[in-house]
């Protein structure tokens, strides 16, 4: 198992990253983790894997079947 990693960002990437952390009050490190904590949490993983998918075959979800899904994770989620 890894350790970590360093990461690049390329200019661009680094001035608003920067731009956002001063906005939220935050030093940047810490923004950037917490951005990052908050991309994989939950279904986001998915959500970029779908994506990816997406790219790379063309072939995606009607939106009908979409929103069944979202309503029985929601429904899943609050359930009592």
């Amino acid at each position: 198992m890894a350790d970590g990693f360093d990461i690049h960002l390329d200019e661009d990437r680094a001035r608003r990253l920067r731009q956002a952390a001063e906005a939220a009050g935050v030093d940047v490190r810490s923004f950037a983790v917490q951005v990052l904590d908050l991309a994989l949490e939950d279904d986001w993983a998915e959500d970029f894997s779908r994506a990816a998918e997406y790219e790379k075959t063309g072939e995606f979800l009607e939106a009908d079947q979409w929103m069944q899904g979202l309503q029985e994770s929601i429904r899943a989620r609050y359930k009592s």
